[in-house]
């Protein structure tokens, strides 16, 4: 039983695997007992497991278990109770992974015992079992049970789970397993045990173990039926006084979850545990959540105000995935964003009914902007259902998550919260306890409403984000205003991606209008509409929600009896980049920005004002030559002094508290260079374009000294003598002063370098503490007060794992400022004590925050910063696959930027192809250089 597989050479194309291939597993796995033997060094697992042959699959191949050699041993197998004879089953390689097929198993109900043995401690993969800060803990999803024994290691094979764990008492006090505990006592040589039993049937990949000397924290919740949940957070001892917030918020998430959706609880207890060591933000294990450690730690001096709004959405998305995920899970990962887009609907969904719904809009769509189209523009373009992959782990993308998020919302959208809630009520009755596809979750939503959304089915298989153009005409005789739509498909490299062979997609678009007063219009006439088109109007009727099947169709809205100013897209009703024929003016975007009654379209209308000014100095200023932009360049903009006159007001509005403070951060954060690459590619200086951005600051910031100055002073007022909350208010202050020392670092000059120096030194949370370092990164002439500020910050945090990423990703971001190499200081930080390149979130923070935060040191023009994190990525390719294969994201960006960068990052590309990369390296990376 030690035979070993073949080995694969790293460098050959892995094998794909297709959504066309799919055949549903032959076995049924009824029951399944895994007992796991925890020293020292090894883990041995027996996995007995109950199966029943299903009538009428094809079994010709025989029992297909995947697994991880040569990971683990193979000590034994067994098939009732006798020893599996070596003619009986074969093991053969599997790309990087394993096949065990047994051969010419019974047709009736048997057993199959298998029992492996490995070291966790060796598991630098951070996938299986394996070992955090001298704790054992397990992330399976998506393939990580194959590490810990041979299994179906898929979705759709689902069964109930008994969990034996036993280890040293002393050095593991605390075991846990999912569902519920059923046994526990001593056992010999100084060890005990406990056996966990999940009554509910669930796939390999949500299965948890985790065994540790951890602190923990309890509370309780009743159930709207009246039950009482245990709740328990676990911790490293001195962390332990951190939790209390994600306990409040799992508490909240509870409660949401069952005011909005009817979804209780299904268990007596729900664990949570914070490991340091992990690749994901947190795992959503049935009854035992593995989370990362720095979405659960919080308190006032560790974690920004921000932080704590991220744990409070992660504790939600993980606690909401025990339905949308656990009770109905995935068919195969080709569904993934049926789990992943729906939940993380619903934790955004969350997050704004307790906070400022438009605040939380304005932020996520931000996001997707930046991030997620820029996805769907590179060469790794995929729909949120993808037809192949060859690593699923690549394929926990923003366009999975975020853009099927957005596919939910828009459900929502057309069919109201009330026929979204009838729809998720008729998915749960047909499928609970059910491996299900996309297609499932449709007919449901379609089935619960009379309403005809069938070609929304196509956003989930066609790539690309959709042009769409509004073009809008007034008949002042015929008092009718006509909006045309049209959506246009992109090109995209995958499976599916010419673009003459997409079909329309159902495109809501929210369509307000204004009227000279600033006022919405009632939209109280007829709305004709094109074909097989549809409006439906809000209960104001001021918003019509536009259904646009076809590529291009007509509405025309009656009895508009002035000529309006148009709204369209409120509430960013569809993921789209949006263009209006004729353009806005200036003045009607100013009229917008002082008077519509969208939140999301006031906030659009100032970026767009930025955006146009931008893109205009961009165009002035795209090659290296042009080292400094002056403000002369960028206040001669004829758009700016009027922009710059209403931005000022709103700082003076949000100073006087009669704007919602937070809001007003939103406005007034300008676009960055992320957004305005993607307008402007392909061709683009990425250097220059970020100087172009940090010039149209400083002129703003400038300009707008007095008032941000007051509204720093207003602030500072304000929070003089009060307790630290994350309340709204609190947050708001707080999100307008990290605004104000923000802009006013960009501007420079001792006086400013002495102030914000004093406002870290008087810093009394880590919000204020990192407003005041960001500050001090604004400006060349900040230099010394930023080296101390940023000395101080390391020496009373560096031996806090978390906290200490924050300093990592500000230095890395910083490198090479002020004249320094910046490749020297980060090769000095890599050697630093504070990094560890085994521990994903320093990795992360180090790495991701030189390639996606320090553009002049990543995109220098002798290609240094390029050569610098392939190098990187090769070292943590050989540690962790899934960590180097995220952190290749920038490089698939490579043909946004002028030829010289296309060269050097393409040169990195090959230079990486030519390595010995883990197949998950090499999928992004063969895939970037094709595109």
């Amino acid at each position: 039983h030690t035979r070993r597989p073949d080995a694969m050479t790293a460098t050959a194309e892995p094998k794909e695997i297709r959504l066309s291939d799919y055949a549903p597993f032959p076995y049924a796995y009824d029951e399944v007992t895994l007992n796991f033997a925890l020293d020292g060094e090894y883990a041995t697992v027996t996995a007995m497991s109950v199966i029943t042959p299903i009538e009428g699959r094809d079994r010709t191949r025989g029992l297909v278990l995947n697994g991880k050699m040569p990971f683990f041993e193979l000590l034994g197998a067994r098939v009732n109770g006798e020893t599996l004879p070596a003619d009986r089953y074969s093991i053969e390689a599997d790309g990087d992974d394993t096949l065990m097929i047994i051969k010419d198993t019974p047709d009736v109900r048997f057993e199959l015992e298998i029992t492996t043995k490995f070291k966790p401690q060796d598991n630098t993969e951070l996938s299986g079992l394996y070992k955090s800060s001298g704790t054992f803990c397990t992330q399976c999803e998506a393939e990580g049970f194959r590490s810990i024994t041979f299994y179906p290691d898929r979705p759709d094979v689902m069964s109930v789970f008994t969990t034996k764990i036993t280890a040293d008492k002393a050095k593991y006090p605390v075991l846990l397993s999912n569902g519920n505990l059923i046994d526990s006592g001593d056992a010999a040589n100084g060890a005990h045990f406990a056996t966990w039993k999940d009554p509910w049937r669930k796939p390999c990949y949500l299965f948890a173990l985790v065994a540790g000397d951890l602190a923990v924290v309890e509370d309780t919740f009743t159930t709207m039926s009246g039950r009482e949940v245990a709740l328990k957070i676990y911790a490293q001892a001195k962390n332990i006084d951190r939790c209390d917030f994600a306990m409040a918020s799992l508490k909240r998430a509870m409660k949401w979850d069952e005011d909005r959706f009817g979804l209780e609880y299904d268990l007596d207890l729900f664990n949570i545990v914070a490991v340091d060591d992990f690749n994901m933000g947190a795992m959503e294990n049935k009854s035992l959540n593995i989370f990362n450690s720095r979405l659960v730690l919080a308190s006032e001096e560790s974690a920004t105000d921000a932080t704590f709004e991220r744990i409070e959405g992660v504790i939600g998305h993980e606690y909401f995935h025990n339905y949308t995920g656990n009770r109905v899970t995935c068919r195969d990962w080709f569904q993934l964003s049926l789990k992943e887009g729906l939940t993380v609907f619903r934790d955004h969904e969350f997050t704004s009914d307790l906070h400022s719904r438009a605040v939380k809009r304005i932020a996520d769509v931000r996001y997707l902007r930046a991030a997620q189209f820029a996805e769907d523009a590179s060469p790794l373009a995929h729909p949120v259902r993808p037809e192949a992959y060859q690593k699923i782990d690549n394929f926990y993308t923003l366009t999975v998550y975020e853009k099927g998020s957005e596919l939910i919302r828009m459900y929502s959208t057309l069919l109201g919260k009330d026929g979204f809630r009838k729809g998720m009520d008729l998915y749960f009755q047909r499928h609970d306890g059910q491996a299900v596809t996309t297609e499932d979750f449709f007919q449901a939503m379609s089935d619960a409403n009379s309403t005809n959304i069938e070609k929304l089915k196509r956003w989930y298989s066609q790539a690309g984000t959709p042009a769409l153009n509004a073009e809008g005409t007034y008949d002042a005789v015929a008092k009718t205003y006509a909006l045309t739509l049209t959506q246009t498909l992109p090109q995209t490299n995958d499976v599916k991606g010419a673009a003459d062979k997409k079909l329309p997609q159902l495109i809501p678009v929210a369509v307000g209008l204004l009227g000279e007063d600033g006022k919405d219009m009632v939209l109280d006439g007829d709305i004709k509409c094109e074909g097989d088109a549809e409006a439906t109007l809000d209960e104001t009727k001021t918003t019509a929600v536009c259904r646009l099947t076809e590529f291009k169709q007509t509405f025309t809205f009656t009895n508009i009896t002035s000529k309006p100013v148009p709204s369209v897209l409120r509430g960013f009703s569809a993921p789209v980049k949006l263009t209006m024929t004729p353009e806005l003016t200036t003045d009607e975007l100013l009229f917008l920005l002082a008077n519509d009654s969208d939140e999301f379209n006031r906030w659009e209308a100032a970026q767009k004002i930025a955006t146009s000014i931008l893109i205009r100095l961009c165009k002035k200023h795209n090659d290296d030559k042009a080292l400094k932009i002056e403000d002369v360049d960028v206040t001669s903009d004829p758009s700016w002094a009027k922009y710059s006159a209403a931005c000022r007001g709103i700082v003076k509005d949000a100073t006087a508290n009669v704007l919602d403070r937070a809001w007003v951060e939103e406005a007034l954060n300008f676009p960055g260079p992320s957004q305005l690459i993607q307008d402007l590619a392909p061709g683009v200086n990425p250097v220059n374009t970020y100087r172009v951005c940090k010039a149209f600051a400083r002129a703003f910031a400038k300009e707008s000294r007095v008032e941000l100055e007051a509204a720093l002073a207003t602030c500072d007022a304000e929070a003089a003598g009060l307790a630290y909350d994350v309340d709204g208010p609190q947050v708001s202050r707080r999100a307008l002063r990290g605004y104000a020392i923000r802009m006013l670092g960009s501007i420079g000059g001792d006086d400013v370098s002495s102030s914000i120096a004093s406002a870290y030194s008087s810093a009394k949370n880590m919000t204020d503490t990192v407003s005041a370092l960001t500050g001090l990164c604004g400006h060349d002439d900040s230099s010394a007060a930023k080296k101390k500020a940023f000395d101080d910050f390391l020496n009373k945090w560096k031996d806090d794992n978390n906290v200490s990423c924050t300093w990592l990703r500000m230095v890395a971001s910083d490198a090479g400022k002020g004249g320094a190499n910046a490749i020297d200081e980060m090769k000095r930080l890599m050697a630093s004590d504070v990094y560890d390149a085994k521990n994903p979130n320093k990795f992360y923070s180090l790495i991701g925050g030189f390639a996606g935060g320090n553009i002049e040191g990543f995109h220098a023009a002798d290609g240094s910063g390029y050569e610098f994190v392939a190098d990187v990525l090769l070292q943590t390719d050989a540690i962790n696959p899934q960590a180097s294969s995220r952190m290749a994201s920038p490089f698939t960006k490579w043909r946004l930027y002028d030829e010289n960068r296309q060269n050097l990052m393409k040169a990195q590309l090959e230079r990486l192809l030519a390595q010995k990369l883990s197949p998950n390296l090499f999928e992004i990376i063969s895939k970037a250089i094709k595109g």
